[in-house]
């Protein structure tokens, strides 16, 4: 699948410290941790490129991403719930606990991050690839999904429920002890070993 890249342009390198934190951040390259503790409130990152920024002294409160590639971040624990994130890249970054409740995600990719117990209740996701990624202990609940690629990810203990998958490729991702309701089951593609992890989902024992 073919997803939009972010269309960056990048004008100067600033640190987090020397922003005007009133304006939306745009057309910077950012590559180096705060020193103290910042508030992002109310705007947009626009056109940037982010990398090795640990976002633990940063907090984002009502930030939107368009065109934006994070690499080598840590973003445990942001609240991104009910923002729109468009044309954005997550490169070997850190996401376990993330909050998207409510978000729209499209063009998205997600690469050789960590999304263990990230929440998606009720987001849009869109033309959304996710690749060599953990997902362990994650919760989708009534997404809205149109497009999304999984590539070689973890789902272990990964909790899906009322989210319609339809042709959605698991086969080449790890699904032990996955749970998911009938509804988000209907028409997902699967390899052989994989369906005696759903099978027993529905409760029908196998007997050799």
């Amino acid at each position: 699948m073919k997803i939009n890249k972010p269309k960056i342009r990048i004008y100067e390198e600033k640190k987090f410290e020397e922003l005007d934190l009133l304006y939306n951040i745009e057309n910077l390259e950012i590559n180096s941790n705060s020193n103290h503790k910042l508030e992002l409130s109310d705007l947009t990152i626009d056109s940037c490129i982010i990398k090795n920024v640990n976002f633990q002294n940063i907090t984002l409160n009502n930030v939107d991403l368009l065109d934006v590639r994070f690499e080598n971040c840590d973003l445990s624990n942001t609240n991104f719930d009910n923002r729109f994130i468009t044309r954005v890249e997550f490169i070997n970054c850190k996401l376990s606990g993330i909050s998207l409740i409510n978000a729209n995600m499209k063009d998205v990719l997600i690469d050789n991050s960590n999304l263990t117990l990230s929440n998606f209740t009720n987001s849009s996701l869109t033309n959304v690839i996710i690749n060599n990624t953990s997902l362990n202990e994650s919760y989708f609940y009534e997404c809205n999904i149109k497009n999304i690629e999984f590539n070689y990810n973890k789902f272990n203990c990964t909790e899906i429920q009322r989210t319609r998958l339809n042709e959605v490729d698991f086969t080449n991702s790890d699904i032990s002890g996955i749970r998911m309701d009938s509804y988000s089951m209907k028409g997902i593609k699967i390899n052989s070993l994989q369906c005696r992890e759903l099978i027993g989902i529905l409760g029908i024992e196998v007997i050799d």
